[in-house]
Formats: structure tokens, sequence, C-alpha cells
């Protein structure tokens, strides 16, 4: 490229693991700063003000990998032993036997089928990303304006149809799909996130906006002091591993990787439906947890699901942190598969039928593990009543 001691209401599931690297650091004042929403999307927005904290090594490691927010393999695992299936196991009402999507698979399967997910730049697509990257600085725009009209690739070229392709496969089909091999270190950041977000507007065409920013970059803020650095409330602003999970009601997920960490550090994916199966046949006193509408957190107090049974299918919403808190931000209320990726990887996958993880890492002076995420509408999916847009 160019110029709180709480129930844990928890189960470990099956997963797909990435291994995401790498590109040139940004520092942490310029973190905030590069894709804020336009005033429009700020409407009605309401602020909370996090107090950020100054803590010990031991202090940071506590908050970090011993909190609430963390599944315990010695619950579950006690769990487990003293599970008994009662005589009237019974399906949660209106939830089925067992679902069959398109985005039900195994990852032992798609290891040895890279063509059904994975897509190659060639130079040719580089140059035609250039060519849209510097017609969008040609009109003197702002990056709010970033969309297809303003980042033009030709209809009938074939990075245009591997990006139509992208947003079907990501959209209605497995759910995910990684597009290796963007040259990244060869552009500045900005430039990154003018081509990241060019790209975005072929997989869907309405970014949502997450806090004060269309963007939001991921990596570890443990170590600058507190007033250096803005106030840690997610797992990705944080070396620690993250627990398997759905952001919000967001449709579609995108993530490019410019920095990969020393170690560690893997992107997990996991199917819904292959998860659900497994619990309909193990455990459905989980499905009929996941299914109740009592779950309170502070977007919805009156309560609602984690997984909704719509239309044949389920459609998962959960996470951890809105009931658990982490670190800053406390709360009021099967078979895996590892991609080796290279710099300049990007992945999306639908929220809603894939749940995604990652692993703890390491980083060092040299290489510090480093993405920006962007979340995108799904204006093909029918979402049931009760699972707002954000």
């Amino acid at each position: 490229m160019r110029g709180s001691d709480v129930v844990q209401k928890s189960v470990t599931v099956g997963n797909l693991q990435i291994k995401l690297t790498a590109a040139v650091q940004a520092s942490i004042s310029a973190l905030h700063d590069e894709f804020s929403v336009s005033p429009a999307q700020l409407k009605d927005y309401r602020f909370t003000h996090v107090q950020k904290q100054k803590l010990s090594e031991e202090e940071k490691k506590r908050k970090i990998f011993e909190t609430a927010y963390e599944p315990s393999l010695e619950w579950w695992t006690s769990d487990q032993e003293a599970y008994a299936k009662s005589k009237d196991d019974c399906l949660a009402a209106g939830y089925p036997e067992q679902i069959t999507p398109a985005s039900l698979w195994d990852g032992h399967e798609l290891m040895n089928e890279p063509e059904r997910w994975l897509y190659k730049f060639t130079p040719e697509d580089v140059d035609v990303l250039n060519n849209a990257y510097d017609h969008f600085i040609s009109l003197s725009l702002p990056n709010q304006e970033i969309k297809q009209s303003t980042f033009p690739i030709p209809v009938e070229n074939n990075l245009h149809k591997a990006f139509y392709k992208t947003s079907q496969e990501v959209k209605t089909g497995l759910g995910f799909r990684v597009l290796t091999g963007l040259p990244v270190d060869e552009g500045c950041r900005q430039k990154q996130i003018i081509i990241f977000a060019g790209i975005s507007s072929y997989i869907s065409d309405r970014r949502l906006k997450q806090g004060k920013q269309n963007i939001v970059h991921l990596r570890d803020l443990t170590n600058p002091e507190e007033d250096k650095r803005p106030a840690i409330t997610v797992k990705g602003q944080t070396s620690g591993n993250q627990v398997f999970h759905n952001d919000g009601s967001a449709g579609i997920v995108g993530l490019i990787t410019l920095g990969v960490a020393e170690s560690g550090g893997l992107s997990q994916l996991s199917s819904v439906a292959q998860t659900y199966n497994e619990l309909i046949k193990t455990r459905r006193d989980i499905v009929r947890e996941f299914a109740k509408d009592d779950w309170r957190n502070k977007q919805y107090p009156e309560g609602k699901r984690l997984w909704f049974s719509h239309k044949g299918d389920i459609i998962s919403n959960y996470s951890r942190r809105p009931y658990f808190g982490f670190y800053e931000a406390e709360a009021n209320v099967p078979p895996f598969l590892d991609l080796d990726l290279e710099k300049g990887d990007l992945e999306y996958f639908n929220n809603h039928t894939v749940f995604h993880a990652r692993t703890s890492s390491e980083d060092s002076e040299k290489n510090q593990r480093h993405l920006i995420r962007i979340w995108l509408d799904n204006k093909e999916e029918d979402l049931p009543e009760g699972l707002s847009e954000l």
C-alpha cells in the first residue's frame, strides 16, 4: 500500500482460533482522535465519566485475570461433575431441537477448506485500493464521508466481486471471512484507517458508532501512567484474554491488524449454531437460562434474553462484561482452527451467529498487539423483538 463476587453463569464453548499479526504503532494520544462520529450520530448519546485508577502491577494483574468477568474452569468442572439431567429436561419454550444454518461449522473441517473463508489480496487489488484512496483524498472530505461512492472500486473488478462475496458470506453464509495480505506498513496511520473504512463500506454501507468514534483501537494500555491514557473499560485494552462473547447488537464486527504481540493474542471464533446444538444434547439447563428474559444490565434495565429463538435460528447477544464489569468499568447491576495471519489481514464476522474471543498476549518493545475495530450494520439480518439497535 502506498504513501465483585457474583454467581457465575457461563459455559466454555468450542472455538476457532486465528493468530493476528502486525505493523506501525500509534502513540497513546493518537488512539481516539482519528475518526470521530458526526454531530448527527452524537445526538442523544450519553457519555459516562469513568474514574481512572493508579494501580500497582499486582493490582493490575488481579483486575485483569482474577475478576468475576473471568469464567472459572474449576467452577465449570465441579458443576459438570455435579450435574444430573432432570427427568423433565425440556427445551425452553419456542426453542428448536436442532438448527442447521449456513453458519453451522466445525473448525476441523474448515482447516482443510480455506477456499471457503480466505481471500488473498493480489498486487492488482492493492493498486485498485490505492486508486480508491487517492480519489477519496482528492475530494478533501472528512473520514465520515467514506463510502462506496467516495472510495470507488469498479463493479467489474475482481476485488469488487471479492468484497461482495465477503459481505454475503458474513451476512448469510459461514458468518465470517478473512482477507489477507494487505501491505499496511507502506502507508501512514491515516491511510490505513481510510482504506480499512473504505473496504468496510463494501461489507456494509452503514457504520455503527462506538462511543464518540467510528473505530476503536485495541491494544494494551495498562503500562502508560493513568494521566497519559484513556480509562480502561474493555479487555481489549489489556494484554489479558477475552472470553467468548458478542459485541452488543452490532450486526458485523470488522478488525484489521496493525500490530502483533511478541507472543499470544490469538483471535478466536466459534459457531453459535454449533454451540447451541451441543448444549441441546448435553446441557439444556444452560439453554433454558440463556433463554430467560430477566438478564438485566445498564442498557436493558427491564431485562432481555442472551439467546433469542427467531424464525428457526438462534441469535446470540451474549456478553459477560455488562453483568460483571471490568477493570475501571464496574457493572451496576467445539474444536478449533489456528490461522497464522500476517500484517494487514482483515477479519469480518457476523456478531450474532459467531462468538469471538482472544487469548492473552505479551508485548515487547519491538512487537506490540494493535488492532482497529469497526462495527457495521447488517440490514439483511432480521433481528428479534427486544434486541435493540445501537
